[in-house]
């Protein structure tokens, strides 16, 4: 009896270990998960720092043919710099100031949200370059949806 009731323990004992790892692994790999992605948000809004130079911009749709030729001219002449919580777009016929946030990040690939003037919240997806001297962003947000391209400003 005495053998039995010392196998029938060391099950259990083996069953609760098993189900804890079990439960366990998930939980630390949802840890670090969590962790990898806001390493990796402080990571891309650090490479994010400095001023960077509108080089393409597509709206998803065809805009009408003034709001074409103000676009047109931000085109290489837009600086759009990222500092300490805040973007400044700047070219000579506008100047925006907007706070931004880095709401997801793996990698290269990040969303940052921007609140607009109205408090309506412009997201963003993009990817920076391994060199760290070009964005491609996709705009997910009327009326900015659209595709472009930053590259570092010297």
């Amino acid at each position: 009896m005495s053998s039995r009731s010392s196998l029938l323990s060391l099950a259990a004992a083996l069953l609760v270990t098993t189900v804890a790892a079990c439960g366990g692994s998930s939980a630390s790999s949802a840890q670090a998960s969590a962790a990898n992605e806001v390493r990796d948000m402080n990571a891309i809004d650090s490479r994010l720092r400095g001023a960077w130079r509108l080089v393409d911009y597509r709206p998803e749709l065809a805009p009408d043919p003034m709001f074409q030729a103000l676009l047109i001219a931000q085109i290489g002449s837009m600086i759009v710099r990222f500092e300490s919580g805040h973007l400044y777009a700047d070219s000579p016929t506008f100047h925006v100031v907007r706070p931004y946030r880095i709401v997801k990040a793996a990698g290269p690939l990040f969303t940052l949200e921007s609140q607009d003037i109205g408090a309506a919240v412009l997201t963003t997806r993009a990817t920076i370059s391994d060199d760290g001297q070009r964005i491609t962003f996709q705009g997910d947000t009327a009326p900015w949806r659209g595709s472009g391209a930053l590259v570092r400003a010297q």
